[in-house]
């Protein structure tokens, strides 16, 4: 078992330095974003559920990669509440906590009340919802005559071209 009274010990030295720069990163972040910011704002778990459900019918898959990759553990749990989940034997196995020496003194920030869900005393006191708009009448569908009729594309016929010499390399020759 590695000494905790040597400064040398890499585990020492790691714990540390990660503990150090996480302290670092809280105060330096207290002094660059001093307040709240127009190009910043909260969303709620419904909204962001609903984000990642109109991603999923879109099959975007960059976008849905991207916040996985940006916040897993907001992602992970919004996923659970969308009752997706990842296919039998590819679950993603949680990353160890820090050591204790590796723990920052840094606080943990709350999130501000009015991104809290409003909570009522009695259900009686819960707002009805609004009722959806009227749906829009219902359009006829078009009919061509034969001679507006769309023609079928066809794709252009493309002749075997050789590649230029040197883009494939030859197949290489047995040893013999």
């Amino acid at each position: 078992m590695p000494s905790q009274n040597n400064p040398q010990d890499p585990d020492v030295l790691r714990d540390s330095l990660t503990r150090e720069v996480t302290n670092d990163a809280y105060a330096i972040a207290g002094q660059i974003f001093k307040g709240p910011h127009s190009d910043v704002s909260r969303v709620s778990n419904e909204q962001l559920d609903e984000r990642y459900r109109q991603a999923f019918m879109r099959e975007d898959r960059g976008y849905l990669m991207a916040e996985a990759s940006r916040d897993p553990a907001q992602f992970l749990a919004a996923m659970e509440r969308l009752g997706v989940s990842m296919p039998p034997g590819e679950e993603l196995q949680p990353d160890p906590p820090l050591p204790k020496a590796a723990k920052s003194a840094a606080p943990i920030p709350k999130a501000p009340t009015a991104t809290q869900p409003t909570t009522y005393a009695a259900p009686e006191d819960v707002p009805a919802l609004p009722t959806p708009p009227a749906a829009p009448a219902a359009v006829p569908p078009m009919v061509l005559s034969p001679s507006q009729a769309p023609v079928p594309l066809q794709a252009p016929v493309v002749t075997a071209m050789p590649p230029p010499p040197g883009v494939i390399p030859p197949p290489a020759q047995p040893p013999y």
